[in-house]
């Protein structure tokens, strides 16, 4: 813990609170849903909406670290992240894997007890999502293993099992979900080489849920009891016209981050 505390803290300001759910909060991802003509919010906004339709089981809620946007003043912590920009922290320049592994390392240290609480028991399994991008070789090497590879408690429970189809990774990029975007390795369709797992699925960046979701999907058909879904970032466009959006992101903006709290239990430790 000290050492990921040593690394985070001198980008601590780049981190954005992610909100627990109440009305004008996505009940999967919490970021902001769109208001209904009456004008109170849907549970769920229309990118979840999108990429869980269709699917029998699927990942709620996506837990998410931090909030982060694309553009703009404060988006420090997407380009390291997202982008995989080193950035100054000190004297130093901070590398996204490092900065990657002590965030999560800090998290799940800190809401081990959240995420079993949803999954229903201690994790069997940590896994995470592949890379989709055959059209951009350096991304064909996901980050994610390396990460995972410097947290010695999911370390020993790591495996790669799901294998990317790119038969449908056009459909993933225009951040539409598909029940068969991924596969398991070694298994054929309908096999239940998961039966009884319960499964912590990470994967670096939430955007639409297209990745998250099909992921998810292809180890609850693999026979996985549970998947919690974890993302070190949420991305959010708190768009002038999205009033929950803009409403979430001034928030996250207006409170200081804190490890303490997280999306599953922030509303019993304020």
């Amino acid at each position: 813990m000290g050492r990921a505390e040593t690394v985070i803290d001198p980008v601590l300001p780049l981190f954005r609170n992610v909100p627990s759910v109440r009305p004008g909060v996505c009940r999967i991802c919490r970021t902001g849903p769109n208001n209904k003509p009456n004008g109170e919010p849907y549970e769920i906004c229309s990118s979840c909406a999108r990429t869980v339709n269709g699917f029998r089981r699927y990942a709620e809620p996506v837990v998410s670290i931090s909030l982060a946007v694309e553009e703009g003043d404060d988006n420090g912590l997407f380009r390291l992240v997202a982008r995989r920009e080193a950035v100054p922290a000190g004297t130093d320049l901070l590398r996204p894997v490092t900065l990657m592994a002590a965030t999560l390392s800090r998290f799940y240290d800190a809401h081990q007890a959240c995420l079993t609480q949803v999954a229903g028991g201690p994790f069997t399994m940590v896994t995470h999502i592949p890379s989709t991008r055959l059209d951009r070789p350096a991304e064909a090497f996901h980050i994610m293993p390396r990460v995972i590879d410097r947290i010695a408690a999911l370390r020993a429970l790591y495996k790669p099992v799901l294998l990317t189809n790119f038969e449908h990774a056009a459909v993933l990029r225009r951040r539409d979900s598909h029940p068969d975007a991924f596969r398991l390795m070694g298994m054929p369709n309908g096999a239940q080489a998961l039966r009884d797992e319960r499964v912590l699925l990470v994967d670096d960046l939430f955007v639409s849920g297209a990745h998250m979701q099909s992921a998810a999907y292809a180890l609850f058909k693999a026979g996985a009891e549970e998947v919690v879904a974890l993302a070190i970032l949420r991305l959010i466009v708190p768009s002038a016209w999205h009033e929950n959006r803009r409403s979430i992101w001034q928030e996250a903006s207006d409170q200081p981050f804190s490890f303490d709290r997280c999306c599953l239990c922030s509303s019993t430790k304020r």
